[in-house]
């Protein structure tokens, strides 16, 4: 929320070019659609830069002025916290970072532009068990005088973990919590624990409120995704499945609109798939997991890391 709150104000700091601008018709010397692929360009670079792990490479798409929040790190703007940020992500043993466009916009000055994208940062925990965050990221973007762009904001909203909370446990049991936007722990294979609902204030809910807000536990979740797996793989038949977890109460978190963003939550059961599959190349392309959000037996939402060619 804190990602989503500093993108939010940094864009409505410098949103005025988005604001009260003629028309593309009445500014015909700017190229809007030239501006836009100029972004894109340049994004597109700097997603192919990241995976050289260099500070410089990525370094070098920020302006002098940049705002900038990275994954699970504090915000920083002054070029030498900055540089210290970048080089605590791409420290990460065995990272991975992937991201692509899901919206641009270009001012009608032509000289900005804001894009909203899907990323996933994947890397090894201190044991060495695979992590991936996901999310969205905020960027805005600046021409400069030479006709380059180079990014002014950039916030990195790692998606909420798609398991609900547990219960709250007794006052007097020790332990630690997890810390506000930190990794989510490794899957438990344990059986889930009985429908447990968050309390609430005002009068008692009635038993089967939380089988209404989270709908029914499947049975058959198994099942539906080997089916889901057969339906979307280019190879179904090189499918490996290293594990399909126990379903668990959850749900998952939208982004819609742009300067003025807002959250939803679609509540349900929540089951992660871990598998290798084959790309259209014939290759395998390693063990990732995938979170699928049930209510009964039908899937009403995926969560999918980017893919590596593999999906249809």
């Amino acid at each position: 929320m804190k990602n989503r709150q500093l993108a939010v104000l940094a864009f409505l700091a410098v949103a005025s070019p988005f604001v009260g601008r003629p028309s593309l018709s009445a500014r015909a010397a700017v190229d809007l659609a030239a501006a836009e692929a100029a972004v894109r360009k340049t994004d597109a670079d700097w997603a192919a830069a990241a995976r050289t792990a260099g500070v410089d490479a990525w370094m070098a798409f920020y302006a002098a002025d940049a705002i900038v929040r990275l994954p699970n790190d504090e915000a920083a703007s002054s070029g030498e916290l900055l540089r210290q940020a970048v080089g605590r992500l791409l420290a990460l043993p065995h990272l991975s970072v992937a991201w692509r466009p899901i919206e641009v916009e270009v001012a009608g000055s032509g000289d900005l532009a804001f894009l909203i994208e899907a990323y996933e940062v994947r890397f090894g925990d201190p044991r060495g068990a695979p992590v991936a965050d996901r999310g969205r990221r905020v960027e805005i973007w600046r021409k400069q005088t030479d006709g380059t762009w180079k990014c002014i904001v950039d916030s990195w909203n790692v998606d909420e973990p798609i398991a609900a909370p547990p219960a709250a446990p007794p006052a007097s049991a020790q332990g630690t919590s997890l810390a506000a936007g930190s990794a989510a722990p490794p899957v438990q294979t344990a059986p889930p624990p009985p429908p447990v609902a968050v309390p609430e204030s005002g009068p008692p809910k009635p038993a089967r409120a939380v089988d209404t807000k989270y709908g029914d536990m499947p049975t058959d979740y198994e099942g539906a995704i080997r089916k889901y797996f057969m339906e979307h793989l280019k190879h179904p038949d090189s499918v490996q499945y290293r594990e399909i977890s126990k379903p668990q109460q959850g749900y998952t978190t939208s982004i819609t609109g742009t300067v003025l963003m807002s959250e939803t939550r679609k509540y349900g059961w929540a089951v992660k798939a871990t598998i290798n599959a084959k790309n259209s190349n014939d290759r395998y392309v390693g063990f990732k997991t995938y979170t699928f959000l049930f209510r009964g037996e039908k899937i009403v939402d995926a969560r999918l890391p980017l893919p590596e060619d593999e999906m249809n």
